[in-house]
């Protein structure tokens, strides 16, 4: 499985060592900006086997991220969907939602179960 990480809080893959047993951060090579006004961004994509839960690396992220999530300035995009709402359960959700689309049968959104 893979997961795309988009952010300009650029420790989260830039200065990351201790990825979770299974977890593997493969980092773009370039920090790029979009405009003037805009911060750096970094890029990396998380890989990591069909064994290791959604909750595992949501938690690794919610670590990195707690003490910048609710600057204003803060923004964090998960395979190019930013995340407006960052909490752990989000974080899961999201991810658990990602991996589902990528094995080709999207979760359903809040609980509603398939027919």
């Amino acid at each position: 499985m893979e997961i795309q990480i988009e952010t300009n809080y650029t420790p989260l893959i830039v200065a990351c060592d201790d990825l979770p047993d299974g977890v593997q951060l493969t980092r773009k090579p370039v920090m790029e900006r979009r405009d003037i006004s805009s911060a750096p961004l970094a890029i990396g994509i998380l890989s990591f086997a069909s064994g290791v839960s959604a909750s595992l690396v949501a938690s690794w992220i919610y670590d990195k991220i707690k003490n910048v999530n609710g600057k204003p300035e803060f923004v964090i995009k998960i395979n190019h969907k930013e995340m407006r709402q960052i909490d752990l359960a989000s974080l899961t959700e999201t991810i658990e939602r990602e991996i589902e689309i990528s094995k080709g049968r999207p979760k359903p959104k809040n609980g509603a179960t398939e027919a």
